[in-house]
């Protein structure tokens, strides 16, 4: 008895862990994605913490992207599972021109 719960406690591990590296490559082609249509350049993607909201566990991806190639800003991505809820980016400013 004590094995079966052994290898039950293992393969539920392993589901967990598939799970979370499916998500997080989810995440992260989903922002190469998003970032090419808004001609952005992605620097790094990592996930920030999981968060209880209305029954769902859900995961908050923080993304780091370039708009000019000088300045990087951060974004958010939530999801639940491997389905999009909300992503934001802050407000973009255009650098200072070196004529000015």
């Amino acid at each position: 008895m004590t094995e079966l719960l052994g290898l039950l406690l293992l393969f539920l591990l392993g589901a967990g862990y598939w799970q979370v590296r499916r998500q997080s490559e989810f995440a992260r082609l989903w922002l190469e994605r998003y970032c090419r249509q808004q001609q952005f350049q992605l620097l790094s993607v990592y996930r920030y913490r999981y968060q209880w909201k209305k029954g769902r566990l859900l995961a908050e991806f923080r993304f780091e992207f370039s708009h000019d190639g000088l300045q990087h800003s951060e974004g958010k991505l939530w999801l639940h599972h491997v389905k999009v809820l909300n992503v934001s980016v802050p407000v973009l400013r255009e650098s200072p021109s070196p004529m000015l």
